[in-house]
């Protein structure tokens, strides 16, 4: 079962390279509306610790890695993980993360989420992360859901991918 809930450019055939589904992602990340704060339908807000900080006052990208996972986290413990069965969990399983500009400290940054698409075994989500109003980072990811008794990747499910598809990124932006 595949479900495209918002696809920008073909995706590569289930046949091709990993290099080609590699650059396919990325051409993903470069994506026009994934810089509009209107593209994402779920958001979760984040806090810059003076921890968080370089010597020049810009947050680091390891911080910045850590707010994308935080966004996609929540958004899998909202809706997912109440619809898998007990012990099945979901695993990151590649993410793509272009920077646009520095962050600096008293910004206030807001990681929008979106589902970009929904494969037998896995999602795909691109973010984007804002402060003040503009965009200063995007991010593409692929999830796998795995059964916890086998460990080995199962099925997303009618149930997942009808609650996902309210997380579909707006096509009208």
């Amino acid at each position: 079962m595949r479900i495209a809930c918002w696809n920008p450019a073909p995706r590569p055939a289930p046949s091709s390279s990993k290099a080609e589904r590699t650059m396919a992602r990325a051409t993903l990340a470069t994506e026009p509306r994934l810089v509009e704060r209107s593209f994402f339908p779920f958001w979760h807000a984040a806090i810059i610790r003076h921890a968080d900080l370089d010597p020049n006052n810009h947050v680091t990208n390891s911080v910045i890695c850590a707010w994308f996972d935080d966004g996609r986290y929540t958004l899998l413990c909202d809706v997912v993980l109440p619809l898998l069965e007990p012990g099945d969990y979901p695993v990151l399983a590649s993410v793509t993360i272009d920077f646009h500009r520095e962050i600096r400290f008293r910004s206030t940054p807001e990681i929008g989420t979106a589902v970009h698409t929904l494969g037998n075994r896995s999602l795909n989500m691109v973010q984007g992360i804002f402060c003040d109003g503009e965009c200063v980072a995007t991010a593409t990811s692929v999830t796998v859901l795995v059964d916890g008794k086998s460990g080995r990747p199962r099925p997303v499910g009618e149930a997942v991918a009808a609650a996902l598809g309210a997380f579909a990124g707006r096509k009208d932006g």
